[in-house]
């Protein structure tokens, strides 16, 4: 009994979770954010100029905030999800990370790294931040807030990212 359990466990956790069957019959509702995604970080100093409502329109500068190009790659499984972002300046690593999928609301991946800080920009120190983004299934889209560490850093920002592959 041990053995077939193992063996289903590992067999659900590694792929059949992603089954699109599962998704349309209900019996999962995580949605499979493995890939890498591109996009923008829109960033500032100021959390007053990061506004409330929807926050970004498909890439367009926002006023006061710098919009730089970036990427993330996410690998996921049933029961693990790890999030890297290649920054402008400088790499994160997620510690720990979580979809909260709920009825009649997006899809939301949390998630808290550390950034190794840049060996070529003297301001961007190592520091720890938390990412808020929500998952868009029609557009393959994460898009959201994201904060570092006032004592740290204190930057405040938006993601938005579209799936590559």
């Amino acid at each position: 009994m041990g053995v077939v359990s193992s063996a289903l466990y590992f067999g659900f956790t590694r792929y059949l979770w992603k089954w699109e069957w599962l998704h349309d019959k209900g019996v999962v509702a995580v949605p499979n954010l493995n890939g890498t995604w591109e996009g923008h970080l829109y960033t500032s100093v100021d959390a007053d100029l990061i506004p409330d409502e929807q926050i970004v329109d498909n890439g367009r500068q926002i006023e006061g905030l710098t919009k730089q190009e970036t990427s993330i790659e996410i690998n996921q499984t049933w029961d693990k999800i790890r999030v890297s972002l290649d920054g402008p300046e400088s790499p994160s690593h997620s510690r720990a990370a979580t979809i909260l999928v709920k009825e009649k609301a997006w899809p939301t991946l949390s998630y808290n790294y550390w950034n190794d800080g840049s060996t070529t920009n003297e301001e961007l120190d190592p520091h720890y931040g938390t990412a808020i983004l929500e998952y868009d299934e029609r557009e393959d889209k994460l898009e959201g807030k994201y904060y570092n560490r006032p004592d740290q850093r204190g930057t405040h920002g938006i993601l938005e990212l579209y799936r590559v592959n």
